[in-house]
């Protein structure tokens, strides 16, 4: 038997679709089992407003472009489950792996285009990254989107591919900041391309058409909102804070040790296993030079030109990070380098199974069985999947619902608070009061939910002491009612036991629901406070 895929453009097409259906299978079912983490319940926050200016308005609040809130303020119109508001990413997760393929298939060949169909589809972080309400997915389609019909659009010097290929690019940008990069290395490869090519004059006008409509909404950005955010994006990050070992430093840090660790860590997020992160990384920059090097692939793009492109994104993302502007490493802010990473870990795996499609597509294969079978899942921003499935959610709002009464008082964090409204309320709109000293608070279905600012991040056990003993002069727990109760989710862990380990809380009974969420009731308040806010409870 040939060691390759049936000849038939149509049959190859029929297995890519089999590929394909079981990937998004995978996806629909992480998307219904999971429950909403933090910034997932956020984003919906943002999005559930009365009208479409005031999501506009909500989403300026982040530091992302606004398409995904709006997409989701009118989505929303179609259900709250977890799986409809989901359904989005699912389906621009599923159409980007079928774009990728198509792609890697027109400018590096057959090999490749299905060991990158392998990997794209099945690793866990870009299933995982397609099973969440957040901006990736959609960046992930349009750029994508963008470099396949630029390629489609020079091939056969199309216009309505250009016209097509532009508009990618200038939803890339609404969907994610990092897509300034994708569009930046795809400007300079594009350059190279018409230079080699020269193709109709009207395909180029249309391209530099479509660089001016992609200014413009940089410009149209930068003025609306990312210009807005420096004074926040600006200030020093603290060393405990997340993100904070993610920028470079400058005097702090070393340059080249910070991007060698960075770029690896780039890798193990993506694979999701640390050292199958690190070799994917070798094949990398193997892939790299045999591209720059070695005799043409056959397929339509030269290979020097497709090495340029997949390097380009990464170098650009170094100088971002030497200059302290973006972070660089194992986060889901780098994710856009997913599209470069693979396909030039592809274009390895095809070299070595000699240009044969079903050896590259089980050297691929054999990668993904073994970053399902020794990955970290609980790397950065990435929960166990047993800590994420919904039955822990629905416990644990069943369990407030029945155990807090309306005299009550909930205490949490501002990240906890997100997923408090959209379960505990229903999914709901809500008013939040500023209370001051670090404290606000909003009502819903009869309970009174209080949380701590973002400056002071997820609980501790530390924090909480303080709050209840009014060790730092700020708002005191002891006087939010006759009982007050404890909610920890987001991404820390742990909160309950520590505090049983202060002596003041040693009795403390914490009910936990997975690792990632607890509930537990602080001791009873004091007979006397220290001081008294009645002015800011007056109407409990």
């Amino acid at each position: 038997m040939p060691a390759n895929l049936p000849t038939s453009e149509g049959q190859d097409r029929a297995v890519a679709a089999i590929v394909l259906t079981a990937g998004s299978v995978w996806r629909l079912w992480l998307a219904h089992t999971t429950f909403f983490n933090t910034d997932e319940a956020w984003h919906y926050y943002l999005a559930n407003q009365a009208s479409v200016w005031l999501a506009y308005k909500a989403s300026l609040t982040i530091s992302h472009p606004p398409l995904l809130i709006l997409i989701l303020h009118f989505w929303k119109a179609l259900g709250t489950s977890n799986l409809i508001l989901r359904l989005p990413s699912v389906i621009a997760g599923t159409v980007f792996c079928w774009i990728f393929y198509r792609w890697l298939d027109e400018v590096a060949g057959k090999a490749s285009a299905w060991a990158g169909l392998i990997l794209v589809t099945f690793l866990g972080p870009m299933i995982a990254t397609s099973a969440e309400v957040r901006q990736n997915p959609l960046l992930l389609i349009f750029a994508m989107g963008a470099a396949w019909l630029l390629e489609r659009a020079l091939a056969r010097e199309s216009v309505r591919d250009m016209l097509a290929s532009s508009l990618c690019l200038c939803l890339a940008m609404l969907s994610h900041y990092s897509a300034f990069f994708i569009a930046g290395a795809l400007g300079i490869y594009a350059i190279v391309r018409i230079i080699q090519r020269m193709p109709l004059w009207r395909v180029v006008m249309v391209w530099l058409a479509g660089e001016t409509a992609g200014v413009a909404v940089a410009a149209f950005l930068y003025k609306t909102h990312l210009g807005q955010l420096d004074h926040l994006l600006s200030q020093p990050l603290l060393p405990q804070q997340y993100l904070y070992s993610s920028y470079f430093h400058q005097g702090t840090d070393h340059l080249v040790p910070f991007l060698y660790r960075g770029t690896f860590g780039v890798f193990r997020f993506i694979f999701g296993e640390t050292q199958i992160g690190q070799l994917a990384a070798v094949l990398f920059v193997a892939g790299i030079i045999l591209l720059f090097f070695r005799r043409e692939s056959g397929a339509n793009v030269p290979s020097r030109p497709l090495g340029v492109l997949l390097l380009l994104p990464f170098f650009l993302n170094w100088l971002a990070a030497a200059a302290g502007e973006y972070p660089y490493g194992r986060m889901r802010q780098c994710m856009f380098l997913a599209i470069f990473a693979l396909a030039g870990v592809s274009t390895c795996l095809s070299w070595m199974a000699r240009e044969r499609p079903i050896p590259a597509a089980a050297m691929a294969f054999g990668v993904v069985l073994l970053c399902l079978a020794f990955g970290t899942p609980q790397d950065r921003d990435v929960l166990p999947l047993a800590d994420q499935r919904h039955e822990h959610m629905d416990a644990a709002i069943q369990f407030i619902r029945s155990e807090v009464a309306p005299s009550d008082a909930i205490f949490t964090d501002q990240a906890t608070s997100y997923q408090l409204r959209h379960y505990l309320c229903s999914q709901k709109p809500v008013d939040i009061e500023d209370l001051g000293d670090g404290l606000s608070r909003f009502h819903c279905e009869g309970f009174k939910v209080y949380f701590s600012g973002p400056d002071d991040g997820a609980l501790t056990a530390d924090a909480l002491s303080k709050r209840w003993h009014d060790g730092d002069g700020r708002f005191d727990l002891n006087e939010l009612g006759a009982r007050v109760w404890v909610v920890q989710g987001g991404w820390a862990s742990g909160l309950g036991e520590t505090l049983r380990t202060l002596p003041i809380f040693s009795q403390v009974e914490v009910h936990s629901f997975g690792r990632y969420l607890e509930v537990f009731q602080l001791p009873r308040p004091r007979p006397i406070a220290t001081r008294t806010v009645e002015s800011i409870l007056h109407g409990d």
